[in-house]
């Protein structure tokens, strides 16, 4: 009888193990080298609005940004790399314009440059902005098997703010993410990054520990325990991230910086809630823009004028 205690109990081990090796998995490898920095459209009509993790906005979202996608294309851009700290090459994206106004956009979660910037980018265009687009790790032509998921993403735009100050003589950087762009910057705003003078965080979640929370149960219908658990102990093994090495709330609270906090109230993939938390925390200069209706990564979409004017505030340094 004991016996076979014993082998239910390691059979219970190895299958929880191998759940938490499949969560992990799922979550964090990701290799889009197969695509180049092009990206493949998405066709509208094919979005279910209902189970979407874009929802209630996805289909009008995808329609929306895919004439921007295709005036992006056109775009001279310069490409350039840096070697990250773990000795990966990545690339990035520069659309010249002000060497005094550099605005750094880090796309979100198995996303891109084109998907989650070329709309917004006219904002900065018509402000003669010199804007960098990356490709994150493992996305576009950047080298990398697994996502960094904000940790080592964080890393990286520290080498991006690096290369703008060996590029131009004090430049005003601003940070500008989405998703999982926005933890990434947010996650940034306590690193002292030299010249950086404020952060736009587009739905963006406040840590890992809290998104895998949610995101298991949302998205896997699974418990957090033990697969959540075990998920982060296959990341820390694997890719030397954990999931509560930087929480939002924490990181504003330690910054100074004007941060502009965008989020869609409607938002089913990173609530609302999230940036509502870290707003509150955040001690220097900042402003939150809820969008009514909107899921996630619409707000540009949704709220046109509002945010163009909230983050035309933040470059112009009127974020109080």
């Amino acid at each position: 009888m004991i016996k076979i205690i014993l082998i239910v109990l390691v059979l219970l081990v190895i299958l929880s193990l191998v759940g938490g090796y499949y969560v992990f998995n799922s979550v964090f490898l990701y290799n889009d080298q197969k695509k180049g920095d092009k990206e493949s459209a998405i066709d509208p009509s094919s979005i279910d609005s209902e189970s979407d993790l874009m929802r209630p906005t996805a289909g009008r979202y995808y329609a929306f940004r895919a004439a921007y996608i295709d005036e992006f294309e056109k775009l001279d851009l310069k490409e350039l790399t840096i070697r990250s700290f773990d000795n990966l090459t990545l690339y990035a994206y520069l659309l010249e314009g002000d060497p005094k106004e550099v605005v750094i956009c880090v796309h979100g979660y198995k996303s891109s440059m084109q998907e989650d910037f070329a709309d917004r980018l006219e904002i900065y265009r018509k402000r003669g902005s010199t804007v960098l687009l990356l490709n994150d790790r493992a996305h576009g032509k950047s080298e990398g098997t697994y996502l960094g998921f904000s940790e080592h993403d964080k890393r990286d735009v520290a080498k991006w703010v690096d290369l703008v100050n060996e590029m131009y003589d004090e430049p005003r950087i601003y940070l500008h993410g989405v998703s999982m762009g926005g933890a990434t910057v947010i996650h940034c705003a306590d690193m002292g990054l030299k010249n950086v003078c404020g952060i736009i965080d587009d739905c963006g979640f406040d840590s890992i520990v809290s998104i895998s929370k949610y995101l298991i149960k949302d998205v896997y219908h699974l418990p957090y325990f033990p697969f959540g658990d075990l998920a982060w102990f296959w990341s820390v093994i694997i890719t030397g991230i954990s999931f509560n090495t930087s929480i939002g709330e924490d990181c504003v609270a330690r910054s100074d910086l004007p941060i502009l906090f965008i989020h869609g109230k409607e938002d089913h993939f990173v609530p609302c809630f999230m940036s509502e938390k870290m707003y509150k925390a955040a001690k220097g200069p900042k402003e939150l823009l809820l969008v009514d209706g909107c899921g996630h990564a619409a707000a540009y979409m949704m709220a046109k004028e509002e945010y163009t004017a909230a983050v035309n505030r933040m470059l112009d340094g009127e974020i109080k």
